[in-house]
């Protein structure tokens, strides 16, 4: 545990309490740094960090300073904090939650909210992209005024806090729709109404579609945009990507519109779709020599993009699955999903006080052998084929921790 993590530590205790006039007497008494920032949100269910990065990547190919606040973290804490392109440095993320002592009321997610805001300005950037956590109208990001905010989905997750529903769980999200201008991912008709009533009067809502069209082929896909037809080859994988990715360029033509971005050029949006990376969403990486296909889907609709993906890509019936994940989640729905595509399933608990038990992880996977941890599940898996490791984000960033302290010890 690194010195912010230290420091923030004591912050998981705290329980999650709705409301924003923690967050917002924190930023008044340090002076209103919300205020010296251009920002966009994003939010939604599923997606949010892979457009909130494609943006940020957008934007910095246009010649944009550009800040990057996501959640949660796979590895280093630092990860949350882009800075340039670049995770903001150990010391400075320890310093700067140092001096946040003064407000022992914030929560870890509102702590950190607070201090990407005042990195961001500091340094100063342009833009400032901000994903939200829970995503409701009370998280913390919604304490920045951004004029354009960007929201994937509509999807069933986080329901003791948003809702039992979608419809119940769209009401709180587009609650924090309250700038300009607002685009939408995907919707359907079971939501849009409950988004445009929830949303906030002056909030012009519009699809992604209006301001943009991709169209997949065998080698990339084509972007249609602002005039401009841009042949990319985006590296996330995934067919569900797509459409993220067409989010965050009608973001990108949404702010040129209001004069808050530069005007969209083919070369430039091509590089920065180039430039993305998005760790642990259909990444491979080498564990204990096996080839390991790691995945953050941690929700019904998540597994069914990532079971989607495992047929597109032809390893259906082919891989050994590692399982884990938090016990608020839908375990039995992402098991029937993934269990007929695995060869093998092997479960482990992560080191969580939110852990879903093995045993009933056992239980979802008929068949399935146990273990005490995701590093005995991958070293125990049979056979020689690729792993396949999901269920949480935490499941991803521990197999992204062994593969690196494997790569650092060569």
């Amino acid at each position: 545990m690194n010195g912010a993590e230290a420091l923030l530590a004591p912050r998981l205790e705290q329980r999650i309490i709705p409301g924003l006039e923690r967050v917002h007497r924190a930023l008044a008494a340090l002076g209103h740094p919300e205020r010296k920032i251009l920002a966009v949100t994003v939010l939604g269910t599923n997606g949010k960090g892979s457009t909130a990065a494609w943006l940020s990547a957008i934007a910095t190919a246009h010649g944009l300073v550009t800040g990057l606040y996501t959640s949660p973290h796979l590895v280093p804490v630092e990860e949350r904090i882009r800075l340039a392109d670049v995770d903001i440095a150990g010391t400075r993320l320890t310093d700067t939650i140092a001096s946040l002592a003064a407000f022992p009321e914030l929560s870890y997610f509102e702590a950190l909210t607070v201090a990407a805001i005042l990195e961001f300005s500091r340094l100063p950037v342009d833009l400032a992209v901000l994903e939200a956590g829970l995503g409701g109208r009370w998280d913390a990001v919604n304490a920045v005024d951004a004029p354009v905010a960007l929201l994937t989905n509509i999807g069933l997750d986080h329901q003791a806090w948003l809702g039992s529903s979608r419809t119940a769980i769209a009401a709180e999200k587009a609650a924090a729709l309250r700038g300009s201008l607002a685009l939408v991912g995907e919707w359907d008709d079971e939501v849009e109404s409950t988004i445009r009533s929830s949303a906030a009067p002056a909030t012009r809502i519009m699809l992604a579609s209006d301001w943009a069209n991709l169209t997949a082929g065998p080698l990339g896909a084509e972007i249609t945009v602002a005039g401009l037809r841009v042949p990319v080859r985006p590296p996330l994988a995934g067919a569900h990507q797509l459409a993220n990715l067409r989010l965050a360029v009608a973001g990108a033509a949404a702010l040129a519109s209001l004069g808050l971005h530069p005007p969209l050029e083919a070369a430039a949006l091509a590089a920065g779709i180039a430039a993305v990376r998005w760790p642990g969403r259909l990444q491979w990486v080498r564990v204990a020599g096996r080839d390991v296909l790691v995945d953050g889907a941690h929700n019904r609709e998540a597994a069914t993009c990532l079971a989607s993906a495992l047929d597109d890509l032809g390893l259906s019936g082919k891989v050994h699955l590692v399982f884990s994940c938090l016990r608020d989640k839908p375990l039995e729905a992402m098991a029937a999903l993934l269990a007929p595509r695995a060869a093998s399933v092997t479960v482990a608990p992560l080191a969580s006080p939110r852990a879903t038990d093995v045993a009933r992880l056992a239980a979802a996977f008929p068949g399935a052998v146990a273990t005490d941890s995701v590093a005995a599940a991958l070293a125990g898996s049979p056979g020689d084929g690729p792993i396949l490791a999901t269920g949480s984000l935490r499941t991803v960033g521990e197999v992204l921790r062994l593969a690196e302290e494997e790569h650092n010890a060569r």
